[in-house]
Parts: C-alpha cells; sequence; structure tokens
C-alpha cells in the first residue's frame, strides 16, 4: 500500500529527512485533490487513516480529514514522527465560537522542525513552514503565522486571496477519534458547504486551480482569474486534470449543473 501511494505521488521511497518531507509534501497538494466527491456520491467515506489512504490512492482524494489522515499514516509508514492537532478554519465576519473543523499535522524528527504540515488546507500551503512566528511567502501567497489567541496553540493567516481568513490549531495532539463528530457533521449537516456542491481544488507551486460547482477560479501571480464552465464534457475533464478519476464524474453534471443556475439566479 505505500508503494500505491508513492506512486499515486510520482515518488520513489527514501529516508525521512527535512527534503524528502518537502518533496512529498509538494507532490500530494499539486497531485492530490481537495475534494467533497464522496459526499457529492452520496457516500461519506470514513476518516480512519489507512481508509483515507484507499481513497487517495483510487483518486477520489477528500478533504482535510482525509487528506491529513491518510497523509499523517504514510509519513508514520517512511519513519517520520507525527502529531495530529485540533484545528479551526475561521473567517473573520464569524458569528459565534469556532466550532472543530480541521485536522492539522506537526512533524518532529527532521532537520529545523517542528514543522507545520497541511496537506488539507485546501488553496493553502504548498510546503511545511517552520513551528515559528514570522512571515512566510509561497508562490503568489502571503501568510502569516503565530501564536493563536485565546488559546494553547497556533494560528496560520491566510492571503487576502486565499478562499479563508485564518486557521487556528491546538498545542496539544489529538487522536483520529476526536474528528469523528465533526466529520459526521461536515459531511451530512445542510448547513455545510460540502453537501452543497462539488468542490475540487489542487496546489500547485504558482498558485491553486480551484473548481466550485460549475466556477473554475485560478490563483496565480496575475491575482484571480474566474470562469463559468457551460458544457459537461469540458466539466469532467477539469475535474480529470485537478487528480480525480473518472468513474462516473458526469453522473453528476445534471444536479451541479441545476445548482450552478439556481445560484445564478438568486445572484442576479
Amino acid at each position: 500500500m505505500i508503494e500505491a501511494y508513492l506512486a499515486r505521488l510520482g515518488l520513489p521511497r527514501a529516508a525521512p529527512g527535512v527534503d524528502y518531507l518537502f518533496t512529498l509534501h509538494r507532490a500530494h497538494v499539486s497531485r492530490v485533490t481537495y475534494s467533497n466527491l464522496q459526499i457529492m456520491r452520496g457516500t461519506p467515506a470514513a476518516i480512519d487513516p489507512e481508509v483515507s489512504a484507499g481513497e487517495v490512492i483510487a483518486g477520489r482524494g477528500g478533504y482535510c480529514f482525509h487528506l491529513n489522515g491518510a497523509f499523517s499514516w504514510l509519513l508514520r509508514e517512511l519513519g517520520f514522527q507525527v502529531t495530529l492537532h485540533r484545528g479551526y478554519v475561521q473567517r473573520l465576519v464569524q458569528i459565534g465560537e469556532p466550532q472543530l473543523n480541521h485536522l492539522v499535522l506537526v512533524v518532529h524528527n527532521v532537520q529545523g522542525g517542528p514543522w507545520f504540515v497541511d496537506a488539507g488546507l485546501g488553496d493553502a500551503i504548498h510546503e511545511p513552514l517552520p513551528l515559528a512566528a514570522g512571515r512566510y511567502a509561497q508562490g503568489p501567497f502571503r501568510y502569516e503565522f503565530g501564536p493563536a489567541y485565546g488559546r494553547d496553540g497556533w494560528r496560520f493567516t491566510h492571503d487576502p486571496l486565499g478562499s479563508f481568513d485564518l486557521m487556528e490549531f491546538e498545542s496539544a495532539g489529538a487522536t483520529i477519534d476526536d474528528f469523528r463528530a465533526a466529520r459526521a457533521h461536515l459531511s451530512t449537516s445542510p448547513e455545510s458547504n460540502f453537501v452543497k456542491f462539488l468542490t475540487a481544488q489542487v496546489r500547485r507551486a504558482d498558485g491553486v486551480q480551484a473548481l466550485r460547482g460549475c466556477v473554475l477560479t485560478v490563483v496565480d501571480a496575475a491575482g484571480r482569474h474566474v470562469r463559468h464552465i457551460e458544457e459537461p464534457d469540458e466539466w469532467v475533464s477539469t475535474l480529470v486534470g485537478l487528480g480525480l478519476t473518472d468513474d462516473g464524474l458526469a453522473s453528476l453534471w445534471p444536479s451541479e449543473r441545476a445548482t450552478h443556475k439556481a445560484w445564478l439566479a438568486s445572484t442576479s
């Protein structure tokens, strides 16, 4: 299974070290799709790390609980020391206390560490960040990293071009069981964005490509570019280009197109 996972990333096996950690992270966020595909099919995947690894290998991707769960499994199998942490993705205009909605990884046993590692933060980091306060640049994005507000942990502040404002995570370690209730809510609640429309995105060195419903957004050095996809064949080919396996993607087009038209009508 390890070899199949590495083949999915297009990488050979190597000894654990900081260079290999960076190589693995870059490959993961650029080749493994951040997606809610299984939710849109009505079959949300479990978040047990080995199950999530199987979803990655099969080309179905997942969101943070799956991608970072799978990545934590791979890293441990390759000899890295990894801890899981509870995370809270937020918007500045958010009302009320943030709810648990993110799984964060920290890698401890390589040079320059510990390292903030996140293969499931959508359009955020392309490479690990040192677990140290500072400002960082990766491609078109600028980040800030520092202590969390009101909790023992860390705060990651996204670039204004990003899809969210900030994410805080706890210093205390966690287990995958700590995320099961949050996974159930995000996968089934009508209020969850994960159940409203299909999302698929990858983070590459020069920026982000993201398809939400029928809207393709590209963020790169020139800024943000948005295009509406009107034809089913192009829609499917876009999803495949973002790393998803075409195992019946066209069957989702009618509902996504109807949702898109309803959204357009509501904004006109």
